[in-house]
């Protein structure tokens, strides 16, 4: 995780930042206001444990960068507010333009890279499968989005966002659509029949043992 520092000296992870732009953007608002902003936009893209939008609020107070009222009544919520100094902090954040490399985490991309010849060879066309059936589904939904957002007044630059998003998703059914049709040609091509695998584990026989 990228970990940039304040000039206070405050240890700031993206998921602050992007406190601090939902605050911006919606202040004043609590807590759960920023979780069903959350997951109203930017979980499609950025995935993160929604604990920090309950635990980090009140140290950016603390860092001075957000200011908080409590209500007298009723829920007694608390309100934050971007201060002077968390808004030139969060300019500061957006402006800098050097390359960001993608924090691509794809569990099927690690398990293709660990398939090998001890496999079932119905492994892989199993998982491309599964994971152009999912892509498929990513692409549909990020299509919902745009058409929700395209004409909502919008700023151009959250829909640049979703574009991005389309071409991810539509990438990620187009190689894994490719990759599940080549394996199920090896192995029709082999004499089998691209269904599933037999089982979930390895074929016993060909697992090797301790001193192989």
């Amino acid at each position: 995780m990228v970990v940039s520092t304040d000039e206070s000296g405050l240890a700031l992870t993206p998921v602050d930042y992007l406190i601090l732009g939902l605050v911006g953007w919606l202040e004043p608002c609590t807590s759960y206001d920023l979780k069903r902003e959350v997951q109203r936009t930017v979980s499609s893209f950025w995935t993160f444990s929604h604990t920090a939008l309950y635990q980090a609020p009140p140290q950016l107070v603390a860092g001075g960068l957000l200011a908080v009222e409590q209500e007298a009544g009723g829920r007694r919520r608390r309100l934050y507010e971007l201060t002077p100094a968390g808004r030139a902090e969060l300019l500061s954040w957006l402006g800098e333009t050097s390359a960001h490399p993608i924090e691509l985490r794809d569990l099927s991309l690690l398990k293709l890279f660990l398939l090998g010849p001890h496999t079932d060879p119905h492994y892989a066309c199993a998982i491309a499968t599964a994971q152009a059936e999912y892509h498929v589904s990513r692409l549909q939904d990020f299509k919902e989005l745009v058409e929700r957002y395209e004409f909502s007044g919008v700023y151009p630059t959250r829909l640049a966002a979703l574009r991005f998003g389309l071409k991810w998703e539509q990438a990620a059914v187009d190689f894994w659509t490719e990759f599940a049709a080549e394996e199920a040609a090896d192995i029709a091509a082999s004499g089998g029949h691209p269904g599933p695998a037999s089982d979930g584990r390895l074929p016993t026989e060909a697992v090797p043992t301790a001193g192989d």
